[in-house]
């Protein structure tokens, strides 16, 4: 049976990649065809977390890519004028329940995670020469931003995403209720995007603008080399734990064929009476093997409350690939905290400034 890259199965799924700066190819040119396709990826794996106070085993779902089940399409009105849909759900696949989402981009608005949702994206586009308009929930530009960059995808123990303790608030990594305008191809390598969304609240009162804000990317690829810059802006009202969310990261990447490298700098900041910073620093490898796939990450993630608490993660992974839909995987990652932070990996519970290892097994299966 003929083996595929895990680039090249996540094509099939658009989306499922964690190659840097894939999402820009998303945006497509004058439409010519009209189509419907059902997609989605099953993902399971027994992870285990190990902390200085307890230990978890458990199956969980999305270690390698994150489950779910879509429908898209795109109708030819004519003239390079396109009409478009995408609803992907999140599952479960160890319990059989779908994935929680979020109403209003508040904490008022977060939803059930035992019935099949599309919370993972639910929009409507127009596309045609000048770009695309995108109404709905979707990624938000900076949360992308993020994801381009890391080798894990923001899946399973190894992704060099924020764990417990981020601050980048309800809309990272999506938004609802969001008019969204993406470039269009062809522009010399340049590609961004730009969105607004609405918490929907009644107006003229403390929360009227709650979890109504902005997102935005703009970047650059040309051959190997990728560049882009996100920045973002959530209202909430001020208390002395919470307020406006700003979030600003940097990545890059390089494929240098036998290698792919990656980086990433992360800054979110919460504006409450009391504000509160984070920043955050990633580096990410890819190595080719055959069809299979060595992957390694350090990430950092911290903020400046007192003690300056910080978690720091290495980790390595191997993707192996049965064929162009099914991968088996085994990630590892090691995780030391200082500062009074005290992040416990899949689950286990750790001490502050104690140490936390972990491992995901896997399997995955795209159609």
């Amino acid at each position: 049976m003929k083996r595929a890259s895990l680039a090249a199965i996540a094509g099939s799924a658009l989306c499922a990649s964690g190659a840097a700066f894939a999402q820009a190819s998303q945006v497509q040119g004058p439409v010519t065809g009209s189509s419907v396709t059902l997609f989605g990826v099953a993902d399971a794996a027994v992870a285990y977390g190990s902390g200085s106070i307890a230990t978890k085993t458990q199956l969980i779902s999305s270690g390698n890519t994150a489950s779910r089940i879509g429908f898209r399409g795109i109708e030819d009105l004519g003239g390079g004028l396109g009409a478009g849909f995408w609803l992907e759900s999140g599952v479960s696949v160890d319990t059989g329940t779908g994935v929680a989402g979020n109403t209003n981009n508040q904490a008022s608005g977060a939803t059930s995670a035992d019935a099949l949702s599309f919370n993972r994206r639910s929009t409507v586009s127009l596309i045609d020469l000048w770009g695309e308009l995108r109404l709905g929930r979707d990624f938000t530009a900076h949360y992308r931003n993020r994801t381009d960059v890391d080798p894990f995808d923001n899946n399973g123990v190894g992704t060099i995403q924020p764990q417990a303790g981020s601050i980048a608030g309800p809309t990272s990594p999506r938004a609802s209720n969001m008019v969204g305008y993406f470039l269009p191809p062809g522009l010399g390598g340049f590609f961004g995007e730009v969105q607004y969304f609405m918490g929907e609240n009644q107006k003229h009162t403390p929360a009227a603008d709650d979890g109504t804000g902005v997102s935005g990317r703009v970047g650059w690829r040309s051959g190997p080399f990728g560049i882009a810059v996100a920045t973002a802006r959530t209202d909430y009202q001020q208390t002395a734990t919470n307020g406006d969310i700003r979030s600003t990261n940097v990545g890059a990447s390089y494929d240098f064929q036998i290698v792919e490298v990656s980086a990433g700098y992360y800054r979110d900041k919460v504006e409450s009476f009391q504000p509160v910073t984070a920043t955050g620093y990633a580096v990410g490898v890819i190595v080719p093997v055959g069809f299979d796939q060595i992957k390694f990450a350090w990430s950092r993630y911290g903020t400046d409350a007192i003690g300056d608490p910080a978690a720091r993660k290495l980790s390595l992974g191997y993707v192996y690939s049965f064929s162009k839909r099914s991968v088996a995987y085994a990630t590892y990652s090691y995780l030391s905290n200082s500062g009074g932070s005290a992040v416990g990996l899949n689950g286990s519970i750790t001490a502050p400034d104690r140490s936390s290892y972990g491992y995901d097994l896997g399997f995955r299966h795209s159609f």
